[in-house]
């Protein structure tokens, strides 16, 4: 069976372009000696065509590796279940179709909005610096060399999560815009089966899901009760490493199987999931 899971090459390299920006925009600000005035070039950079078009690139980049992923995996898979002229085909004409094209590019332009939004998120950050550093008495030039020097640094654990979380989602949307296209409903949310996955996460690991109805893992997992209830699929929250994988064949499906279904978690033969969800065995 193919890989689903984000290839972890694909956030690393993510992480290293992010980094580079961060590092290219603080260069550019050697020999600022006004710390007020490098939060106000970094407030700039946003607006700034060069600035926008690199967001893109970067952007573009990451969504291009992760579809070249995907489409690789619904091959392997297709062909693994007899699926493959259907699936072939459907990824000839995918160049073509509104459904994925669509989804391509909205990921390439929600990416290259977080990119952006970087330079003033550094900036609220450099704010904060800049009065605690301020209120001790230490000279304007001081604090403005620190910043250009410390803050690359500071924001690598940023760039980090921005690539976790982003790589799996797009791999979630992009593998959801293949599945809904050749009529393909229902995927397992799988998880990174580590440590660091969240107890609310592990509920859902094995657990079959529609795509057009999103589980709550954190009410699931009893947590609800003070936050607000979101609804998402596998990589659709912060710092997520799971991911979908998508349903080709029913004869692969291990039944009886947990499923989720009106807001909870139930175990089901395939004769119930069957007449349940009125699916021919095809």
């Amino acid at each position: 069976m193919p890989d689903w899971k984000p290839e972890n090459r694909i956030e690393i390299t993510y992480a290293k372009a992010l980094n580079r920006l961060v590092k290219q925009m603080f260069k550019s600000l050697n020999g600022v000696l006004n710390p007020y005035e490098i939060v106000k070039r970094l407030k700039k950079m946003s607006n700034q065509k060069k600035f926008k078009d690199y967001c893109e690139s970067i952007a573009l980049t990451m969504v291009t590796h992760i579809n070249k992923k995907v489409s690789g995996g619904w091959r392997k898979a297709a062909f693994e279940n007899g699926k493959g002229n259907q699936v072939r085909n459907a990824l000839i004409e995918e160049i073509v179709s509104t459904n994925i094209g669509r989804s391509i590019s909205e990921q390439v332009a929600v990416n290259a909005t977080i990119i952006k939004t970087l330079p003033q998120n550094i900036a609220e950050e450099v704010v904060k610096y800049i009065e605690v550093e301020a209120a001790t008495g230490r000279r304007s030039e001081d604090i403005a060399n620190d910043i250009v020097k410390m803050f690359p640094e500071k924001t690598k654990a940023n760039a980090k999560l921005i690539a976790r979380t982003e790589v799996s989602k797009t791999q979630s949307a992009l593998v959801r815009a293949r599945a809904e296209a050749m009529g393909i409903a229902w995927y397992i949310w799988r998880t990174s089966k580590d440590s660091r996955t969240r107890s609310s996460h592990e509920i859902m690991d094995g657990i079959l899901v529609a795509w057009n109805d999103p589980p709550n893992p954190e009410e699931l997992d009893g947590e609800n009760k003070y936050k607000q209830a979101r609804k998402y699929h596998p990589g659709g929250i912060y710092n997520c490493r799971c991911y979908s994988e998508p349903v080709i064949s029913w004869d692969l499906v291990d039944f009886p199987c947990d499923v989720y279904f009106s807001g909870k978690i139930q175990s089901m033969t395939k004769a119930e999931f069957m007449q349940t969800f009125n699916i021919s065995n095809n």
